[in-house]
């Protein structure tokens, strides 16, 4: 019979402590001891039929003890959990041994994640659609314009108006200040330029000098007068009312090199103009007919930017309202997960390995595992919470949402393959994976409606059947 002792951790994990029989544990020892002298050549046996005690005399108790305890680990595990009261999470370490007064076997368990949502059906916040502005839309039909422009090369210096095609390196500049209280300088963020926390990092970047693009500000005004071939570095800070608020005051150091400069001559914003850009739809548009869509597209799209932030505004009140408990055995999965895709990531971008970025940034696995943590984390208790909601608000997808879904995707390819992709999504991967997307989209929908103070009442849960036995006893 097992004794089982149970010590729950601050770290959601808890200490299960295994009072073996001694009996059971010296059965062991015996067995350890035949396996030990079956891989061991002990002078005057053959492999496996020394005696216990010349088995104790060659290669030391110790050593019988250990593999006694290899020997018994698992099964001992499995035994005890049953009776424990846990619900563990992934793999179990074992921790250690004792032998006095009993042998005890002592583990640590990783317990499943719990979440205690707390008042989120309290979480309230304005919803109110920023209105699109007439500088949106006018930007968007000088896109049109853009799209409609003549474009010849020009051996001129920049000038305000030119396309121009460059390679541009940028990266934050940070601010340090002396301890001894003296003056602050500006320090380029080497770990930001070396490892890729970049601005902007394209070569062959292309952009029309204008007002829609000046972003920051300065940097057109910068490109005046280079020349092709010319390199150029200098250094701009965005404003305090920026509209990001990560990127307000925060200096940027760019490195450009211009590689070609062409007029851009746009034609004049006219009914033919919108008829030209217009001219594969059944009826072309009139200039008017064609800002007032745009303005109307415009909306939609702010519309669906504004309920996807607010969504996520709302989600994290809720997150920081809810107590998560999970062991640390969750963020490594997640790490694991996030480094696989990074590893893909470099493979794909920049022809590289995780392993090559970790040579090449001079990192260990420790310092890898601390950078990744922080994202983890948020990732980890954004999932867990989700899931509860999905849970408490009882939101479910049935089977013909998810063929519908199924079948809109399909009608988006050409006609000759849509059989093809039906078969595809038919797989249990795929569903399982579109399932996944309509069910987090749907709980998203629900924490908009309680964040609105709209959400439905919740159903009563219909009251427990009594058992048999209970209804007999009556």
């Amino acid at each position: 019979m097992l004794k089982l002792q149970v010590e729950r951790q601050e770290n959601h994990t808890a200490r299960l402590s295994v009072e073996l029989d001694a009996e059971r544990f010296d059965s062991a020892m015996q067995k350890a001891a035949r396996k030990l002298s079956n891989r061991l050549n002990i002078p005057g046996f053959r492999k496996g039929k020394a005696p216990y005690r010349v088995v104790v005399k060659y290669v030391g108790e110790e050593a019988i003890k250990e593999e006694a305890v290899d020997l018994l680990a698992e099964d001992v595990y499995k035994e005890a959990l049953p009776d424990a009261g846990l619900e563990p999470y992934g793999s179990v370490a074992f921790d250690e041994v004792k032998y006095d007064p009993a042998p005890t076997f002592v583990y640590v368990v990783p317990l499943q994640p719990e979440v205690d949502l707390g008042a989120y059906r309290e979480v309230r916040i304005p919803y109110v659609v920023p209105e699109v502005e007439d500088d949106a839309v006018d930007r968007t039909m000088r896109q049109y314009q853009e799209q409609q422009a003549v474009i010849e090369d020009s051996t001129n210096p920049v000038a305000l108006g030119n396309r121009v095609t460059m390679d541009i390196h940028s990266f934050f500049v940070e601010e340090h200040k002396h301890e001894e209280g003296e003056e602050g300088e500006a320090h380029e963020h080497e770990h930001d330029h070396e490892h890729g926390e970049h601005f902007i990092h394209e070569n062959d970047f292309q952009t029309v000098l204008n007002e829609d693009y000046d972003i920051p500000p300065g940097f057109n005004a910068a490109l005046v007068g280079m020349n092709v071939g010319d390199s150029k570095e200098f250094e701009l800070a965005f404003p305090e009312t920026e509209k990001d608020e990560e990127l307000r005051g925060r200096k940027v150091k760019f490195e450009v090199t211009v590689k070609k400069v062409e007029h851009f001559t746009m034609p004049p914003m006219t009914d033919e103009l919108a008829a030209r850009i217009t001219e594969k739809e059944e009826k072309p548009l009139t200039l008017l007919e064609l800002r007032m869509r745009t303005r109307q597209n415009l909306t939609e799209a702010n519309e669906r930017r504004y309920k996807s932030q607010y969504a996520n505004d709302a989600l994290q009140q809720m997150i920081q309202g809810a107590a998560v408990k999970y062991p640390e055995d969750v963020v490594r999965d997640e790490i694991e997960q996030a480094l696989q895709r990074f590893d893909q990531q470099l493979q794909q971008q920049n022809q590289m390995t995780l392993r090559d970025y970790v040579k090449l940034a001079r990192i260990d696995g420790n310092m890898l595992y601390q950078q990744f943590r922080p994202s983890a984390v948020r990732r980890v208790e954004q999932t867990l919470v989700l899931r509860e909601l999905l849970l408490a608000e009882q939101v479910d997808v049935t089977e013909e949402r998810l063929n519908e879904e199924i079948e809109k995707l399909v009608m988006t390819y050409d006609e000759s393959m849509r059989d093809q992709f039906r078969q595809l999504f038919a797989s249990p991967e795929m569903r399982t994976s579109l399932l996944d997307d309509l069910l987090t989209n749907a709980v998203m929908d629900r924490v908009v409606v309680i964040a609105k103070g709209e959400a439905p009442e919740l159903p009563t849960p219909a009251p427990a059947a009594p058992e048999e036995s209970d209804v007999q006893g009556e």
